[in-house]
């Protein structure tokens, strides 16, 4: 799931910071009706807040677990699959920017401003925003591409790698030497021995509990077994927070709500089966962030944002632009709409430009930065 944004990709980190729900982001709906390319706008809307905000146990009768068909889109993102398999959203994968976020207060108990920022980028760079649809997996006849094929013949979906998905999983291979969407159970072994090296003793036997040692030790693991592996590795500036983010939600939001732990057997239930593991509580409030994503960072100051060049040695990419070098977060937002975020996207007009704009300002409204950066990302890629 840390391929993604997703839950998906939250912590006081810069990458974690809650919206800022200002005078960019609607919260009202419109009568507007807008056709382009005989495809009809939907005009997104940020769903309220849920008035049920303390623990309890996840999933309800309502929502079974049923195994996915050969047809149903699934991805990198344990979250969204695990909210796929049970029903909190479509079970097809293919969901919609409101879908997700009350999806994600509902079971995972995450804040509703936090969920805006967490979809709003994916939808931007891998959804169809006019429509209002999004593959959680790849490539889907239920998600036309935009008006005008302004990104390309298709919508590709969160799997496509580049700009959401990326290099540096816990539990997926790079797309260069390996399968990007699919769990991967080698580098699951692998963090489970970290596991039995560093982690508490819990309920389940001693080592068996997810502590911040562990997650320091995985987030070292990843960056340097994949960057040593995979001749085109890269974590640019608008990723590199993700290196930090997916191990964070271990402990943020996949532990049980009532006890704390995030122990070996629950947090492989969520990313190997991809459903809820059996008496799991969601968090006891609403999940706003912590400090699990900045502590790991500092404790790994050698990574930086980079690549590998073509002898396979990894070169620091040049920071941001001024004045996006304030900070990481300004620094990301930049990145992601200066070279990912497809350019076509800053000249949509009616329910398409409605969209985009609430899309962006959700990321904006965080930022840090002193002023906007309009899409201008490559298409078709």
């Amino acid at each position: 799931m840390t391929k993604t944004f997703s839950l998906l990709l939250l912590a006081a980190s810069p990458w974690f910071i809650a919206v800022n729900a200002g005078s960019n982001i609607r919260d009202a709906s419109s009568t507007t009706v807008d056709i382009q390319d005989g495809q009809t706008g939907v005009l997104m809307v940020i769903p309220p807040r849920q008035t049920d905000t303390g623990t309890k146990p996840v999933p309800d009768a309502d929502h079974p677990f049923i195994a996915p068909g050969p047809d149903d889109m699934r991805g990198p993102c344990p979250g969204l699959n695990t909210l796929a398999n049970h029903g909190f959203i479509s079970r097809n994968g293919i969901t919609s920017f409101e879908e997700i976020i009350i999806a994600a207060q509902e079971a995972y108990n995450i804040d509703r401003d936090m969920a805006v920022r967490m979809v709003s980028l994916p939808m931007l760079g891998r959804g169809n925003p006019f429509v209002n649809k999004i593959s959680i997996g790849g490539v889907s006849p239920l998600v036309p591409p935009l008006p005008g094929q302004i990104d390309g013949p298709e919508t590709r979906g969160i799997a496509a790698h580049g700009r959401c998905e990326g290099d540096g999983s816990m539990t997926r291979s790079d797309v260069h030497i390996g399968d990007n969407r699919n769990f991967n159970q080698t580098l699951w072994d692998q963090t489970l021995e970290i596991l039995a090296k560093f982690g508490d003793d819990g309920p389940d036997g001693p080592a068996t509990v997810f502590n911040l040692e562990t997650l320091i030790d995985m987030t070292r693991q990843n960056f340097e077994s994949d960057q040593f592996s995979d001749p085109e590795f890269a974590i640019p500036i608008r990723r590199f927070g993700d290196l930090f983010e997916g191990p964070g939600l271990i402990m943020s939001v996949f532990a049980n709500g009532t006890t704390k732990l995030a122990t070996r057997r629950i947090i492989t239930t969520f990313f190997m089966n991809q459903t809820f593991p059996e008496n799991w509580h969601r968090a006891a409030v609403p999940v706003l962030g912590g400090s699990i994503p900045g502590q790991i960072m500092a404790a790994l100051p050698q990574f930086v944002p980079g690549h590998n060049d073509e002898n396979g040695v990894f070169v620091a990419d040049p920071p941001a632009p001024a004045p996006f070098n304030i900070s990481s977060t300004c620094a990301a937002f930049w990145d992601n709409f200066a070279n990912s975020v497809p350019g076509t996207l800053a000249n949509v007009t009616g329910v398409f430009k409605q969209n985009v704009d609430l899309l962006t300002a959700a990321q904006f409204n965080v930022s840090g930065c002193p002023e906007m950066v309009a899409p201008a990302g490559p298409t078709n890629v």
